[in-house]
Parts: structure tokens; sequence; C-alpha cells
């Protein structure tokens, strides 16, 4: 499996850039892993809207969710214009009432996920689990032949999240705060806590994003690197990480 950053930045996205989006390639499959503000631009550096095969939204606020609304006329014009045949499908929780906007005329449609359902997409086996966050959020772990991807989403620190993520090849964390601020906003981690989690749940590469918009974002690695005996990398832009 690789993973492409399409933004890394929280709430909002730094000039050029974008905030939560990424992309999930197997060889077999192409996911789109939230959608940030920003992130359709970034996408479509990579692939066409008609090759995504599925969407799968971590949480309704709006530096996940805000080029929805654009991804799903892309995808009503590849439709319109033949170069897709099947609607694309946008698996999120249920709890919000945004989730009624994803099914689009017969152009996508949107399928519930919850911590009770596990999915298997031609052998990507997708599981969940709810975090601690303002809005419904849940994390998703990604399974392709021998390799685990843990993704948060947004969350606090959790002991009994470690379970969740034991083993995973790459956990991509959200990184929102610097080790002196925990609890300045709760839901959100500090670079102490995403280094412990990958600690603790003995994971190989460590993956910071959501990043911050005050302060250097170079110092969450630094911080990490205290507390995480693995790889740690800050995500870049564009960039590919193998899982």
């Amino acid at each position: 499996m690789k993973l492409t950053v399409l933004g890394r930045w929280g709430a909002f996205p730094k000039a050029g850039e974008a905030t939560s989006g990424y992309l999930l390639d197997t060889g077999n499959h192409k996911i789109l892993i939230d959608c940030g503000s920003g992130v359709l631009a970034n996408l479509f550096k990579h692939i066409r809207s008609e090759e995504l095969d599925a969407v799968f939204i971590s949480h309704f606020h709006y530096d996940h969710i805000a080029d929805l609304g654009c991804l799903l006329y892309a995808t009503r014009i590849a439709m319109g214009f033949k170069r897709r045949n099947d609607p694309l499908i946008i698996y999120a929780c249920s709890q919000n009432h945004l989730f009624s906007k994803l099914t689009y005329l017969n152009h996508t449609k949107g399928l519930e996920i919850n911590p009770n359902i596990e999915l298997n997409l031609d052998g990507l086996k997708i599981s969940f689990k709810q975090t601690v966050h303002d809005e419904y959020n849940l994390a998703m772990k990604f399974e392709y032949g021998n390799k685990v991807l843990v993704y948060t989403g947004d969350m606090g620190f959790e002991p009994n999240f470690f379970d969740f993520c034991t083993k995973a090849d790459l956990l991509v964390c959200e990184t929102s705060l610097f080790e002196d601020e925990e609890g300045l906003f709760k839901g959100h981690m500090t670079s102490r806590q995403a280094a412990t989690l990958a600690q603790k749940a003995n994971v190989k590469k460590l993956l910071l994003t959501h990043f911050p918009h005050q302060r250097n974002i170079f110092d969450l690695a630094t911080e990490s690197s205290k507390y995480f005996n693995g790889v740690i990398k800050l995500a870049e832009i564009n960039k590919t990480y193998e899982v």
C-alpha cells in the first residue's frame, strides 16, 4: 500500500495547501480518505475523479469535508460524459445530518460505517473505532496483504486506543498541539501523546499530520522523538509514503 498526502493542516489550509485528505493506493484500489479544503486540487495531480473506487470520511468537521461538494459535481460530470459507470460510494458515520447529502442523484451514494461494521472491498479490509472528539469521529484501520495502516482522524488521547493500532506498519496520527499545550483543545493530541500512542502500540512508522498554525511544525517531530523509538515523519503535501 502507498499513501499520498493531499492535505495536512487542521482547521484551515496554509496558503497554497490543504486540510485533511489522503489517497490510499493498494495497486487494486484507489481510496480517498477525508476530503478537506483544497484536497481535490491535489488529488487531481495524481488521478482522475473517475478512478476513485471509494471515499471514507472520518467525521463531518469542515476541514475534513469541505471539498466533498465539488467531488459530487466532478463525479456527476464523469458519469455524464460516460467516463464513470457506477456511483461513487462515500462511507461515513450517519450521526450527522450531512450524511444524507452524500447521496447525490444517481452519481454518489452514502453508506454508513460504525465500529460494528467491518468491510472487505476485494481484499482490502477496513474496520473502525470511535475516538474522543467533539464531533463523532471514526478512526480507520486498512489491512491489505500483510500491511496495516491506521488513520486516527481527529482524536484526544485515550489509553484504550492502543489495541486498535497494535503493530500497524504506518500510523497516520493527528498532532494538533505541541507537548506543552496538552489540554488546550479537547479532542486533539499533542506530539507527546501521538508518540506515546505509537510506542505503546508498537507501530513501525508514525506519520504526524493535522498540523497547528502557530510555531514551527518541525518541532513536533523533535518532541515526538523523545517518546517513540520508531520512524517519525512529518506529512508533506503530495508526498507518497510506503506503508
